[in-house]
């Protein structure tokens, strides 16, 4: 029987109740972060909490944690898990939800052939108002992404008004461009932990790029918490150092 942590206690999930009337569940006026927790650890949690303080500022939304850290391995000790997918959810009513799940790993083919990206079928509009924040009206991203899952793709990517490669619909991107790391630009995308991880473990350059030059690069590669670094395409020598790095950092947790 799975555990949640709901506003300071421990409970059993089907008792974690949140009132109806909450507006994250009448409007999606909420927040999440989603992280892996190795072994019971929690990685960059401190992370994921910054960026989830940065957005509800942004929002006006209530949020004053306490120390998550202990919540997340106890959490994850409860429910058993070694390999865990973990939610934070906050509600515009200043409500906090963690939640512990198996993380659900993608095919290792993909990891050691590459994996297919499709391209969302609309433009979006990277000036938005939700742009750059993950909030819980999320069904844009899952819609999409379901279909690349259905097509046998790892994500959709979006592409902005001008042609701009943007970011996947639960990833950020990576491609080598004659021989140079680059990603898309902030603002209008997710800043998210893995990608923030990457910029840290090799030289990258932030700037505008065209969703042409995905198909001419030299190497792509996906990023995100819980699939860490994925290949799109045949992996090449550059994601296979960002990846080797990444899994290094992650062995010290265990």
């Amino acid at each position: 029987m799975s555990m949640v942590w709901l506003d300071g206690s421990f409970l059993q999930e089907e008792k974690a109740m949140i009132p109806a009337t909450d507006r994250a569940f009448l409007h999606g006026r909420g927040l999440f972060e989603t992280l892996r927790a190795y072994s019971g650890v929690p990685f960059r949690l401190a992370d994921h909490v910054a960026r989830l303080a940065v957005s509800a500022s942004h929002f006006k939304m209530r949020f004053t944690p306490p120390d998550l850290d202990p919540v997340v391995r106890e959490l994850c000790d409860r429910n058993e898990l070694d390999d865990a997918a973990v939610r934070i959810t906050l509600s515009a009513e200043g409500r906090l939800l963690i939640t512990g799940r198996p993380r659900k790993p993608l095919p290792q083919a993909w990891y050691d052939r590459g994996a297919e990206v499709m391209v969302a079928p609309w433009r979006r509009d990277a000036r938005t108002a939700l742009a750059g924040h993950k909030v819980t009206s999320y069904l844009e991203n899952i819609l999409v992404h379901d279909e690349a899952i259905e097509r046998g793709c790892a994500d959709a990517l979006f592409v902005g008004l001008k042609g701009e490669l943007l970011e996947g619909a639960v990833t950020n991107v990576f491609l080598v461009v004659k021989g140079k790391l680059v990603t898309p630009k902030l603002p209008g995308i997710l800043p998210g932990v893995t990608r923030k991880v990457v910029m840290e473990l090799i030289q990258v350059r932030e700037r505008t790029v065209k969703v042409k030059e995905l198909w001419k690069a030299d190497e792509a590669f996906l990023t995100n918490a819980l699939i860490e670094v994925l290949p799109v395409g045949k992996p090449g020598p550059v994601g296979r150092k960002v990846a080797e790095g990444y899994l290094q950092l992650t062995r010290d947790l265990r």
